[in-house]
């Protein structure tokens, strides 16, 4: 009895500690990411999130079940991630479209995130002072700020939530003789949910194992330990085989997406042969840790010409990138016993990263400072388990190095917030940071074109075509500034040139119609959108200019017809009724 009391005492002594504690790391999570909830949607969230007709009520809940991230026939897309879109519907239908509540629930997000990681490293029995600053320094970094002040990061913010609660609650659950039931049933289903969040948290399973060989203080040896967890682990197998077989059914593709259908631009490693792909994805990240742990140049476009990239297995970035890896590698290996915090971190650093790295398949994006959200909690460990180690370092010396950090890196982030404050504050970092990226050069264009500043969009339109020429988007956006320019050819020449490269462009096949319709080539114009109608027979855009254009040639009745089709695609969007409207106030009686 005297040892189970001993016990019970220090756990009561510890409470007020752990409790002190969480309420830091909250703090810390919370305080560096204020001035970003005062911040406008920017970039993906204005399409994702403000103006998603599937987010408009619970009415539509059937359609973000039954479409893509980005919208369409789920067929159509490389992407499910029903259970964000659901969490941005709830607050549209309850706040509307304040950015304001978005923010804030990003950062109450992130806040948790932190608690539970820190919980996480605690609970495999990691050393406490530095599982808690490495869960400080995850709270401040400013390669965060994607992923928390970007409104559409919320996805890898609930991703590593999840993650790292179904890690908590497997261990609760398979700690002790027998299973319990409700914490094992909790763990499936958080990582269930995280699976349809986003697609990178098939990482669980790693993550466990990860933990269970890597933890201290257990009293049962490791080999037993696994064994008697063999079929609880194997358990979490289902919410991976669910996710699967429904993306293969409903998506067209397993777990991995079709990587023919990802654009150059975003990720120029698609057409490399898959030896130099994996050579330039190991060279990445290097490049993740780098910019985590010292943030200089952070930036939210990394496209096509934004990075050197190795042409040769024999060039300086591939060997880096191999070497590198190995040297990771090597260390995590060589700390297992001595300093099990810093294998843990490298193995969740690495392994993390895995599905996002481009090294097994390529993926949407070559690089994005919002990936490194879950993977930088296992490099930010390993750093505070090495500095735990310096020789000769007192704990007052490792406590001020980490005080200079977190003040450092949570400096940083206030200022890196204010990149994502507008669009325009957020494309003009973009043309400081990554001068050569067509895609810097393209938003910029258009928002120049919104402004009505046709010579800056053309100027931006021109580099960015110079710098990538397949760019469709900027080939269509310079057709309609050539068209209010009264340059007719040229307009539909630009046009022209975006369906040449992509075909299947529905946006194209809108503004080959609309710059011929400028161009007083009205049977030109319908002829464009029958061609575009005819690969997307349910295309709102299409449907909408071809009923507006039938109006305007004095065809109501046949105007009235279209408006009717577009009410059908849209299901009753406000516009496609007043449309309908006009054209049979229009009509003949």
């Amino acid at each position: 009895m005297r040892p189970l009391a001993t016990s019970l005492e220090r756990a009561a002594g510890e409470r007020p500690r752990l409790g002190a504690a969480a309420a830091a790391l909250a703090l810390l999570a919370v305080l560096p990411f204020l001035n970003g909830l005062t911040a406008g949607f920017t970039f993906d969230d204005g399409a994702i999130v403000r103006d998603n007709p599937r987010l408009a009520g619970p009415e539509k809940v059937g359609e973000i079940l039954t479409t893509h991230y980005f919208g369409g026939p789920l067929a159509t897309g490389k992407n499910y991630r029903p259970v964000v879109l659901l969490t941005y519907a709830v607050q549209r239908w309850t706040t509307g479209t304040d950015p304001f509540p978005f923010h804030l629930a990003n950062v109450l997000l992130h806040a948790a995130t932190t608690l539970l990681l820190a919980a996480w490293l605690l609970a495999l029995g990691m050393p406490r002072e530095p599982s808690l600053a490495a869960a400080a320094l995850f709270a401040v970094v400013p390669i965060h700020a994607e992923a928390v002040t970007g409104v559409v990061g919320r996805a890898e913010l609930v991703v590593a939530l999840l993650v790292l609660l179904s890690a908590l609650l497997f261990l609760r659950a398979t700690d002790g003789p027998r299973l319990r039931g409700i914490a094992y049933v909790g763990s499936v289903g958080a990582f269930l949910v995280a699976l349809f969040t986003k697609e990178h948290a098939v990482v669980l399973p790693g993550v466990v194992l990860l933990g269970e060989l890597l933890r201290r203080g257990a009293d049962e040896p490791l080999a037993a330990r696994l064994r008697r967890k063999a079929l609880p682990a194997a358990g979490l197998l289902a919410p991976l085989a669910v996710f699967v077989a429904f993306r293969a059914l409903f998506v067209g593709s397993g777990l991995v997406a079709k990587g023919s259908a990802f654009f150059e631009l975003d990720n120029p490693l698609v057409t490399l042969a898959a030896p130099l792909r994996a050579a330039n994805g190991l060279w990445l990240l290097l490049r993740y840790a780098a910019k985590t742990l010292v943030p200089l140049g952070l930036s939210a476009d990394h496209s096509a010409h934004a990075l050197p990239l190795a042409t040769s297995l024999a060039a300086p970035h591939a060997l880096a990138g191999f070497l590198g890896v190995a040297a990771l590698a090597a260390l995590a290996a060589v700390s297992v016993r001595r300093l099990p915090l810093v294998a843990l971190g490298l193995g969740l650093f690495v392994g993390a990263f895995f599905p996002t790295s481009n090294v097994p398949f390529p993926i949407g994006t070559i690089f994005a400072e919002r990936l490194a959200y879950l993977p930088s909690a296992g490099l930010l460990a390993a750093v505070a388990g090495l500095v735990s180690a310096l020789p000769h370092a007192s704990a007052g010396f490792r406590r001020a190095l980490l005080a200079i950090a977190l003040v450092t890196y949570a400096a940083t982030t206030v200022e890196r917030n204010e990149v994502f404050r507008s669009d325009e504050s957020l494309f003009a970092d973009l043309l400081v940071k990554v001068p050569r990226s067509a895609r810097a050069r393209y938003n910029t264009a258009w928002l120049a074109w919104g402004r009505g500043e046709t010579v800056v969009a053309r100027s931006n339109l021109e580099k960015a075509i110079a710098l990538f020429p397949r760019h469709y988007d900027a080939w269509a956006l310079l057709g309609l500034v050539a068209a209010k320019e009264g340059r007719s050819a040229e307009a539909r020449a630009a046009a022209r040139e975006s369906l040449r490269i992509k075909p299947d462009f529905e946006i194209g096949w809108r503004t080959l119609a609309k710059v011929e319709e400028e161009a007083g080539r009205l049977d030109a114009a319908e002829e464009a959108l029958a061609a575009g109608l005819k690969r997307f027979p349910r295309s709102l855009p299409l449907l909408r200019r071809r009923a507006a254009l039938l109006l305007a040639r004095g065809r109501a009745a046949e105007s009235a017809e279209a408006w009717r089709t577009a009410i059908a695609a849209s299901g009753g969007a406000p516009e496609d009724r007043l449309g309908l409207e006009k054209a049979l106030r229009a009509a003949p009686r």
